[in-house]
């Protein structure tokens, strides 16, 4: 099932990249860029936790927390699909550079739109978490716009949490 829903889901992507990560177990990994103090430390731990597994992460790696997840995961030899939520790069950027050439980072843009917008931000947190098996997320504030998107979730996954 899971199959069918990544086949029709690639007639819809844009991608750039190593595309067979999108075969492999995928875990979509959420922060706000709003994150009380401790998530910053249970991301990281958590990101050391999951590079010693054959999980991959999929996230648009755009919160202070989730950067610092990528990094954690390209220093430890990952690989990762970030969702953008717009078109695909031009360029690839330059601290991506590396781990592109070495086949470890698939690009994947649900939107044909150049600037990044609120609804753009939505239609790939939720796409995202649609092509992951796991859904984890950094502690939010109640009043996060995560909030949202995990309760949705967690009403149909039980492979939904947030890190404690």
């Amino acid at each position: 099932m899971l199959d069918m829903l990544i086949q029709r889901l690639r007639f819809f992507m844009d991608l750039s990249g190593n595309t067979s990560l999108l075969d492999r177990d995928l875990v979509a990994f959420f922060a706000s860029r709003t994150a009380p103090a401790e998530a910053m430390a249970l991301a990281t731990a958590w990101a050391h936790d999951i590079a010693h597994t054959d999980k991959i992460v999929a996230s648009g790696f755009h919160s202070p927390i989730e950067r610092a997840v990528l990094d954690v995961l390209l220093a430890e030899g990952c690989s990762v699909v970030i969702t953008l939520g717009r078109a695909l790069y031009r360029r690839i950027p330059p601290h991506l550079q590396q781990a592109y050439d070495d086949n470890r980072v698939l690009f994947v843009s649900f939107r044909s739109h150049l600037r990044p917008s609120f609804s753009n931000a939505q239609l790939r947190n939720y796409a995202t978490a649609d092509i992951a098996t796991e859904v984890v997320f950094a502690p939010f504030a109640p009043t996060s716009q995560l909030s949202t998107l995990y309760h949705i979730l967690a009403i149909g996954t039980a492979q939904c949490y947030v890190l404690k």
